[in-house]
């Protein structure tokens, strides 16, 4: 086989919950600001329907602002705010809703392989957001550093009101 038919493979970023009970396929972890709009986030959440049984998955993306050393963080005060860019519920799919955005060539891939307990996301950012920046920390400095970044999380509950549990939810960092 020559090089010219030899075909280039496709980098996958995978991020599993502690419990392994739900995970998050992503095509790319960075995302271009275009002034007029920003990339889309796209992937695929596996999820285990026994798990599952009659609660829903929920994505979010958040802008996270961390302005303080996490080690500050006492007595219910954090030096952290945590901005709602993009929310939907990933699973179980509504019939009644047609699909928001055809499906991506990666996308399609992944569910051809995952199977049937995959389902397809895509979040819109709005324009004007963020873009990821990192402050350097100081010598000595412990903990996550000071600056935005962001965060999709993909997790199980009844409401998307309701706050995720850290062994049923996955955090993915993406930079935009």
């Amino acid at each position: 086989m020559d090089d010219g038919s030899r075909r280039q493979g496709t980098r996958v970023f995978k991020k599993s919950s502690p419990n392994g009970k739900i995970t998050v396929y992503l095509g790319k972890r960075d995302f271009v600001d275009h002034i007029s709009h920003v990339d889309p986030i796209d992937g695929v959440v596996l999820v285990d329907p026994d798990y599952v049984k009659e609660r829903k998955v929920f994505g979010h993306v958040l802008a996270a602002f961390r302005y303080g050393r996490e080690d500050l963080d006492v007595l219910g005060l954090t030096f952290r705010k945590d901005l709602y860019l993009a929310s939907e519920q990933i699973f179980p799919l509504e019939d009644s809703e047609p699909p928001k955005r055809p499906l991506t060539r990666l996308q399609e891939r992944l569910l051809k392989k995952l199977g049937p307990n995959a389902f397809p996301f895509f979040f819109e950012l709005p324009p004007h957001c963020p873009a990821s920046v990192t402050l350097q920390p100081a010598p000595g400095d412990t903990g996550k550093p000071c600056g935005v970044d962001y965060e999709l999380k993909a997790f199980v509950a009844d409401n998307p009101d309701d706050k995720p549990h850290k062994r049923n939810s996955e955090i993915g960092r993406a930079h935009v």
